[in-house]
């Protein structure tokens, strides 16, 4: 998952602030609502998985975010998939749809030495990983496994 407003220039400042408030989220350039009141053929192709955010993600699920291609968090949901019509100042997020989370860890905080960080290519803003061989499900394994989890 990646936590920027199609800022790239700011991704990290904007991936660290929401981790550091307990938060990931997501929003829309033409906003649509609350998804669990939108069917996801009426989304835009291109946010079709956007819907995943608030219909297949559930507490105790495992994030890995990710802030220009490179693995920067885990986390790991501990709150439902919530929506407010406009982003409030108080939270300090940019988003509309937004789940509470708990930091497991930073990545280069394990992996001290960035010239040996994986590159974790990612095209979308939320994606669901179903192969299990795949970089990015392996990368999570092996970091819960150096948790103890």
């Amino acid at each position: 998952m990646q936590l920027h407003p199609s800022d790239s220039t700011r991704a990290v400042a904007h991936t660290t602030r929401s981790l550091g408030l307990g938060y990931v989220g997501l929003d829309f350039a033409d906003p649509l609502g609350d998804l669990t009141d939108v069917k996801q053929q009426d989304i835009d192709q291109s946010q079709r998985d956007y819907w995943d955010f608030a219909h297949c993600m559930d507490v105790g699920d495992i994030i890995l975010v990710v802030a220009h291609h490179y693995p920067c968090a885990l986390a790991r949901v501990t709150g439902p998939y919530n929506y407010i019509r406009a982003p409030e100042v108080e939270l300090g997020v940019w988003f509309r749809h937004f789940r509470k989370i708990e930091v497991l860890g930073y990545y280069a905080d394990i992996v001290t030495h960035p010239a040996k960080w994986e590159k974790t290519t990612m095209t979308d803003t939320i994606s669901i990983l179903r192969d299990p061989d795949g970089v990015s499900h392996q990368l999570i394994s092996k970091w819960l496994a150096k948790l103890g989890e």
